[in-house]
């Protein structure tokens, strides 16, 4: 299933600081949208009249795949769906105007508080008023606003400043101002008006233009007394979210995902392989290491099948500009390459298939596999890579493999962002690792990663080499 074009843009999402304000919220039922207000938004995720905790769960989760993975409305519309007609939700409104709502309002403020986290490092920033085929008049008047970053503005008209306000702000510096020819302006008046709740009769003083409950900056505010009190009368929630050990992942294949991936990845780590996936993770994160899941025709640089998920592709990589911009999921090698990445990348690109389901990977099979490996290798009938064996002498190994795939890959990020040192060690497992020194090191860091103990065994300074190596990049 190939992405599908977002009808809205939400700047370089996902990056980590939109997925750790999403992710630190807590579950809160609510009865309609003014259950939960302003603040307290950056505490408790909700949706207006989901009271289920089993419901609010699985909208979470899908929430959390739309950011972290960039899905499309159409994907979280869909999803919607699915949801809606396993839990029996009467909602209010059409199927596909509610899950606009939600989709658009979370993606969009979960941006904005990471945005609000990134433009810290800026002495002053600009509004910026959206693109809009109806523009608000209080909003458009505010159109490159330049004001210090301290200044008591933006607790108030930090965007998002309503439903559907596409308005955004951008750090600058002095010498940016005086470069945009532009000036410090004087912090304007807000003028206020009442709001009065329908419901409970509450009269509520909202800035004029901004819709009641927008007027807050996403991810400033710590949670509020009250939400504090509301999360503590409600009874503990099944979040069903995985450990997110890997950040993110762009899939074009159902069954390949990051929640997948996450997965298999808290499997492996309950096992003694647990130290080095931490570790993993730790520079996954440390180094924003980001992933695609795509077919062998999206990988065809001839074919149009990867121009249809191009503008997707720079969305969630946030790559604006670039000469070669196919060569970011492309390669000329593309039959019989299962991945590849480059130095000049931060992202792997790994070969999957319509039917890949990583449910199916054999964690302990695909360890047992390193096993087998150094067996062949010392029988003097070394295996071409590990993959090959997993992929082979393994249950659901093609499923396996991707995973083996994806982890081959990461160690080549893990070689570069070294130094593309050279070990030393002229021994080896797989046939694939005598190719060249990049290849010895991708090759033997999966062995690694899977099964240190088994490596250990067989050459103890191989594995202690990639215990430095690992040290290395997260120091």
């Amino acid at each position: 299933m190939a992405a599908v074009k977002p009808t809205a843009h939400y700047g370089s999402l996902p990056f980590k600081e939109a997925i750790a304000y999403f992710r630190a919220k807590l579950n809160l039922p609510s009865e309609r949208w003014a259950d939960v207000w302003r603040e307290q938004h950056d505490a408790a995720f909700m949706v207006a009249g989901a009271m289920k905790s089993d419901l609010l769960a699985d909208l979470r989760q899908a929430v959390d795949a739309a950011i972290a993975e960039g899905r499309s409305l159409k994907w979280f519309q869909s999803e919607f769906k699915n949801i809606v007609k396993r839990t029996g939700w009467e909602h209010n409104g059409d199927a596909a105007w509610r899950a606009r709502v939600i989709y658009d309002t979370n993606m969009r403020q979960a941006y904005n508080a990471g945005r609000y986290q990134q433009l810290q490092q800026f002495e002053f920033w600009r509004y910026v008023h959206g693109d809009s085929r109806y523009p608000r008049p209080d909003h458009q008047k505010h159109h490159n606003l330049v004001l210090p970053k301290t200044a008591a503005f933006w607790q108030i008209w930090f965007p998002q400043n309503g439903w559907g306000c596409k308005c955004k702000v951008i750090g600058e510096t002095k010498q940016s101002i005086e470069r945009k020819g532009l000036k410090v302006s004087n912090e304007p008046e807000i003028p206020m008006r009442d709001w009065v709740d329908k419901k409970t009769g509450e009269v509520h003083q909202v800035p004029k233009g901004i819709d009641p409950g927008f007027d807050y900056a996403p991810g400033a505010s710590k949670p509020s007394e009250q939400i504090k009190q509301q999360l503590a009368d409600k009874q503990p929630l099944a979040e069903r979210l995985p450990e997110r050990l890997a950040p993110s992942a762009f899939s074009t294949v159902p069954g390949v995902n990051i929640h997948r991936l996450n997965e298999k990845l808290t499997e492996l780590a309950a096992t003694s392989a647990g130290p080095q996936v931490q570790q993993l993770s730790q520079f996954l994160h440390k180094h924003d290491i980001k992933t695609l899941f795509i077919t062998q025709a999206q990988m065809n640089p001839k074919a149009i099948a990867p121009t249809k998920i191009l503008s997707d592709v720079n969305d969630y990589l946030d790559a604006k500009t670039e000469f070669h911009p196919l060569q970011r999921l492309t390669t000329k090698g593309y039959l019989y390459a299962n991945g590849f990445t480059s130095r000049s990348f931060n992202h792997v690109v790994v070969k999957t298939n319509a039917g890949n389901a990583l449910s199916r990977a054999a964690i302990n099979e695909m360890r047992r596999a390193v096993d087998l490996a150094i067996i062949n290798k010392q029988s003097d009938k070394a295996a071409w890579t590990l993959s090959d064996i997993i992929r082979k002498q393994v249950t659901d190994g093609s499923d396996g493999a991707v995973l083996s795939d994806w982890l081959h890959e990461m160690g080549h990020q893990l070689h570069y962002k070294t130094g593309l040192a050279k070990s030393g060690i002229s021994d080896w497992v797989t046939v694939y690792s005598t190719e060249n020194f990049k290849e010895w090191h991708a090759e033997h860091f999966v062995m690694w990663l899977l099964n240190r103990k088994a490596l250990a065994a067989w050459r103890e300074d191989v594995a202690l080499y990639f215990d430095q190596l690992m040290k290395q990049a997260l120091n």
